[in-house]
Order: C-alpha cells, then sequence, then structure tokens
C-alpha cells in the first residue's frame, strides 16, 4: 500500500478555481498521485461562503476559501484530507461544519475536525488487500479548537492522542498520526518538537507526518517509524510579496510504503508566487533539493547541534515582550498575539529558548547561531 501525502494547502487568491484550472496546476504531480493507492491532503482553510460568516479573534490572519476549491481535491484523487490546524475554525463553527458535509458530499474522508473534541480525534481509515490504517490528525493549541461542544480543529492533548492510538492500534494494522505544528519559517524542528514526536512514536504510532512550517524541514526513522518533521507548503499564495526562491515556495510529498512495515520516499517540489502551477524536481534540481534536505536530517540527529541552531533560530525571532510590559500597555501589544506564545507549543519552546539565553548571558553565541541559521534557511536553487 502506497500512500501519498501533501504538504499545507490554502486557496488565497484562486478561490474559485475550476475542475480544468486544478488539474493544469497539478499536472507534474498527477502521475504520483495516480501511482499511489491513497492520496491525503492537508486543507488548511475551511471550505465555506465567506459572507456566512464573521473571522474570530485570534492573532494571524483567519483563512477562508469558496466551496469551489473542492474541485482542487478532486482533481488531485483525494481519498481524504487532514483538517486538524491553525486555520480550520478561523471563521468559527458553521464554517468548519459546511466544511466537513462539504468532504462528505464529494466522497472525501476526513480527520482533525469536528463537532466536538472527541469527533475530532476520530481516525480516518483506508484499507487495501487486508492491510488497515488508520490516520489521525491533531494540532498545536492555537485558535479554533474544538471543545467538548463545539466545532473545531484536534488540539495536541497528550491524554486523548493516547487513548485514541490505543483503540486504533486494535481496529488497524497500523496507526499514522499527522501532526501540525512546529515553528514557522525555522528549517529545523525545535528540540521539543523531535521529543514530542518521538514520544507519539512511543505512544504507539507507526509514522508521523508533519506540517505546518510554511518551509521544508528533515525527518528521520526512529526505531523504525517515519519521521517527517514538515513537508512544507503544497499550494499557498502568499499574502506578501516574497523572492521566488523563499523556502516558503518549496516543500515535498511525502510517500509512505506499507509492506511488512513502513518505508519512506520524499518527492521534492515548488510552485510559483501566483501558485499556477507546482513543479516536481528531476534531475540534477531534484539531487540539490535532495542534498539540502539530507543536510537538515544530519543536523536532527545531533541534538547539541540543534539545540544551537534553535538558539539561534529563537534569537531572530524574539517574539517576547516582557509580561509587565504588555499588561502595562494592553493597547501597544496584542492580547491574543501573547497569549498566542504560552498556548502554542512551538511559541512556548521559542520563547522559553530566548528567556533562557538571555538568563544564561549567552546572547553571543545566539548572535553567531542566529547567522548560521539564516544561511541554512536559503533553498539551494
Amino acid at each position: 500500500m502506497k500512500i501519498l501525502f501533501t504538504g499545507d494547502i490554502n486557496f488565497r487568491g484562486k478561490e474559485n478555481l475550476t475542475f480544468e484550472e486544478s488539474k493544469k496546476i497539478l499536472t507534474e504531480v498527477l502521475p504520483f498521485a495516480k501511482n499511489a493507492d491513497f492520496v491525503i491532503p492537508n486543507l488548511e482553510c475551511p471550505l465555506a461562503d465567506i459572507n456566512k460568516y464573521k473571522p474570530i479573534k485570534k492573532s494571524g490572519p483567519n483563512l477562508i476559501c469558496g466551496t469551489e476549491n473542492i474541485c482542487f481535491l478532486k482533481a488531485l484523487n483525494a481519498d481524504a484530507a487532514t483538517l486538524a490546524n491553525n486555520h480550520m475554525g478561523d471563521f468559527g463553527e458553521g464554517a468548519v461544519k459546511d466544511t466537513l458535509e462539504l468532504l462528505e458530499e464529494n466522497n472525501i474522508l476526513y480527520a482533525g475536525a469536528g463537532k466536538n473534541v472527541k469527533d475530532a480525534y476520530k481516525a480516518c481509515r483506508i484499507e487495501k488487500d487486508g492491510v488497515s490504517v488508520s490516520i489521525i490528525s491533531v494540532c498545536e493549541n492555537e485558535f479554533g479548537m474544538a471543545t467538548e461542544n463545539t466545532y473545531g480543529s484536534a488540539g495536541y492533548n497528550p491524554k486523548i492522542l493516547l487513548k485514541q492510538i490505543r483503540e486504533e492500534k486494535a481496529e488497524s494494522n497500523y496507526v499514522i498520526v499527522v501532526f501540525h505544528g512546529g515553528n514557522e519559517f525555522n528549517p529545523l524542528p525545535s528540540p521539543d518538537t523531535v521529543d514530542r514526536y518521538k514520544f507519539i512514536c512511543d505512544m504507539g504510532a507507526d509514522a508521523i507526518i508533519g506540517g505546518h512550517t510554511h518551509c521544508p524541514q528533515g525527518y528521520e526513522i526512529y526505531d523504525g517509524k517515519p519521521i517527517v518533521y514538515s513537508m512544507g507548503n503544497f499550494l499557498f499564495k502568499s499574502r506578501t510579496e516574497k523572492n521566488p526562491n523563499d523556502s516558503w515556495y518549496y516543500g515535498y510529498m511525502a510517500i509512505l510504503d506499507i509492506k511488512d512495515g513502513i518505508s519512506l520516499e520524499t518527492v521534492p517540489c515548488k510552485f510559483d508566487t501566483e501558485a499556477t502551477k507546482i513543479t516536481v524536481f528531476e534531475g540534477d534540481d531534484s539531487t540539490k533539493m535532495m542534498e539540502y534536505i539530507n543536510g537538515l536530517c544530519e543536523i536532527i540527529k545531533n541534538p547539541r547541534l540543534l539545540k544551537l541552531y534553535f538558539m539561534g533560530w529563537a534569537w531572530n525571532h524574539q517574539w517576547c515582550p516582557s509580561l509587565p510590559e504588555v499588561y502595562n500597555n494592553l493597547e501597544k501589544y496584542n492580547a491574543s498575539g501573547n497569549f498566542n506564545l504560552v498556548s502554542c507549543e512551538a511559541h512556548l519552546s521559542q520563547l522559553k529558548e530566548v528567556l533562557w539565553t538571555l538568563h544564561n548571558e549567552e546572547t553571543e553565541i545566539a548572535e553567531e547561531w542566529a547567522e548560521k541559521i539564516k544561511e541554512l534557511e536559503k533553498m539551494p536553487l
């Protein structure tokens, strides 16, 4: 059984795609999709009528795209979609509900969002030739998370996830967790992220597929289990003008081949600034991208080196005014943004790293590695 996962998909600037336009964008991807038994993209926005719903209060942009864009998932031959992310709940419960109903109407399975947290944690199950796989989709705790009685995404809760993995292990041969998290724009996972994903494997997951960072990160095999830290974006037009070679436009598809265990294949790709075409790298370009990604993998294997790179990255993205300053200047500071610093696991790791650096008076080391991580953020082609 081959399962193809894609990185983050959002239709910003492409709110009314047609089926033919979608096929054109996906021309170079479709051979890989047709060669897979199952195709599972990550949908990073509700598909609903923007005129029906109001944006929720949050930090960061509120994203929504029209129902017409379901044709892109159909053109991709998507069998299921993962929905647990920090944008699925951007326009409230109604938009989440409409998205779930739209997927059901088009016979596309889903995981990661639901009418309540229990429902959002339900796995979607796929099967071929007597081999069954459960897909669980969860995300870090930002905005739009499901609660006991409201629609939303499945926010990461170790106790709930452990229970769900155990239940699915009783029903399926394999359990794959798709995790939407990590520090945006960081080419490397934080040490906390590495520990978290390995812990989920220890819970019983047979593979972890990550997204959210808007840039490709590396991967590793842990106790025979593939961990993809982030595939990067698949198709996601930027809201600001970026250099065409910015890491925002790069990523890879992850193909899990299940046959007496799970092996991982990666297919590097990128899209243009207007999100009109996804290019799959071939030849020398593919070699250069894989050399870059493999270089990231080597850093991940070295805990000390990974810690230094994270120190440098966090120093470049401090995002942390002192709490008394925030409290005394509420009009100046964004309360939602600062709440997000401590509620989201990745942001909290970042905040702690900067404060720890200041506490230890290691700013010179941080500044040195801040320059090194800037170099690592550059794409090789």
